[in-house]
């Protein structure tokens, strides 16, 4: 019967931590490639000058046989002290998109075990054409499609100087390429950037629906805790806000509303049936407004007594008016009748 249940509920503390232990946090590949493009561009920023000048001192280098005379050898130790100076680009990249994956969910390490239902092919064909298979696929052909639009336009723009870095000297082709360089990953950057934020925001949305509960989940949950007293102040809050729903439902069948006039509203319902009115709801300030705003919409009388709303609002919902209170109560009603 559960299962059939709406999740409804917001995630618990406890639930969100058992989700967390599962390795079910929202995280986004979007912006673990984003924080890879922004450290590429933040190292060429800041050390671009540097690495393009050793990279320009090593093409020489290798051209003026430098490195050797033997052209494997010579290209060996190029690529050696080449890879050197790339792998701070590499360790760099590495560290932010570490960083921007523990940023998103924290860090923990999952026990692995095996999922043979992984290995159903039947499974597989449902995971890829699945609702989130194909939210991936629409990402993914925005993505490169917005992308590649934009390199075509940076491209465009810079495309008459290509076939001129072959005729350049080896200095400005370098110096060239670099800026080349630099503007591409720069607007890539700022393109992912907003991808990123997207992405994130929607794999948060996602799962906050998913950690959602039932009510019963709730209650469970509250059992297991022994009384937690987050649970149970979480519990009350919802008990008073399904009870509060209940009252509002029942406005539009009042007689009359009752009010002080302004922080105080109560409705009372009378028929030929009952031996007394009855207080069918009540309240005050934000919630004595949305009484008589339903009461002005049903067409429902609003009568102003301030003395007489007083009295009502410490009666208990749903009990029916005291003695003491009939004649103050059957004036407003006969009144009502002529």
């Amino acid at each position: 019967m559960e299962e059939h249940q709406e999740r409804t509920q917001q995630a618990t503390p406890l639930k969100r931590k058992k989700a967390k232990e599962e390795g079910n946090v929202p995280r986004s590949r979007d912006v673990t490639s984003m924080s890879v493009v922004i450290s590429s561009v933040l190292i060429f920023y800041l050390f671009g000058s540097y690495v393009f000048n050793e990279f320009k001192r090593i093409m020489i280098g290798c051209l003026s046989l430098h490195y050797g005379l033997e052209p494997m050898l010579a290209l060996r130790n190029a690529f050696i002290e080449g890879m050197s100076i790339a792998s701070f680009f590499l360790i760099t990249a590495l560290i932010f998109a570490f960083g921007s994956s523990v940023a998103q969910g924290g860090f923990f390490i999952k026990p692995f075990k095996m999922n043979l239902d992984k290995l159903n092919p039947i499974g597989g064909v449902k995971r890829l054409f699945s609702k989130e298979s194909m939210l991936e696929l629409i990402k993914s052909s925005f993505k490169f499609s917005v992308g590649g639009l934009i390199l075509y336009l940076i491209m465009k723009k810079e495309i008459y100087i290509l076939p001129l870095l072959t005729s350049m000297q080896l200095g400005m082709m370098v110096d060239k390429s670099s800026d080349i360089i630099m503007h591409t990953l720069s607007y890539g950057a700022l393109f992912l950037l907003s991808v990123a934020l997207l992405s994130y925001a929607l794999e948060r949305w996602r799962y906050e629906e998913s950690i959602k509960m039932t009510t019963q989940e709730l209650k469970e949950e509250l059992k297991e805790t022994e009384g937690d007293p987050m649970l149970k102040s979480r519990l009350r809050s919802l008990q008073r806000e399904k009870a509060k729903k209940r009252m509002m439902q029942e406005v539009p069948t009042a007689t009359v509303v009752i009010t002080n006039p302004t922080h105080i509203a109560i409705a009372l319902k009378y028929d030929k049936y009952m031996h007394a009115p009855k207080v069918i709801a009540k309240g005050r300030g934000v919630i004595a407004e949305k009484i008589k705003e339903i009461a002005k919409k049903h067409g429902i009388p609003i009568v102003e007594d301030k003395m007489l709303a007083r009295a009502l609002v410490k009666l208990k919902l749903g009990s029916y008016i005291p003695e003491e209170l009939y004649r103050a109560v059957a004036k407003i009603l006969a009144h009502l009748y002529t």
